[in-house]
């Protein structure tokens, strides 16, 4: 048997490993944290490809069922901001708006914040995939 975070490590009458749930949500938190794809995390860890893909997925649906109706979607984090109408902005006064997956949505002008405020509700409305 191998060890992992210091306890035994269960397998099942073909050999399977099994894990408790705390071993799971400690290996989908690392994985987020590694900047690693998948594939590579999960060979280098040992793990199948598809078990992590699994684990991702419940702890998603999970997060997601956990969070309160009232609440800002989990994808999201929103801080007010003012922007004065002077029509077009400066460059160095631009908004950018930091979107999950990476994108940046830039604002330079006052007439596009509706659009922006539109934008970001639909997204949060829409389910995650």
């Amino acid at each position: 048997m191998t060890l992992m975070n210091e306890s035994l490590l269960k397998t099942d009458r073909i050999g399977r490993l099994r894990y408790t749930p705390e071993q799971k949500k400690t290996m989908v938190d690392a994985y987020r944290a590694s900047g690693l794809s998948a594939p590579r995390f999960a060979a280098h860890h040992g793990v199948s490809y598809q078990t992590l893909i699994s684990w991702i997925k419940k702890d998603n649906q999970s997060s997601v069922s956990t969070t309160s109706n009232a609440s800002l979607s989990p994808f999201f984090s929103l801080v007010p901001a003012v922007i004065e109408d002077s029509g077009t902005l400066a460059a160095h006064e631009a908004m950018e708006i930091a979107l999950p997956g990476g994108v940046r949505l830039r604002i330079a002008s006052a007439s596009h914040i509706a659009l922006a405020v539109a934008l970001i509700r639909q997204l949060e409305a829409a389910k995650p995939c």
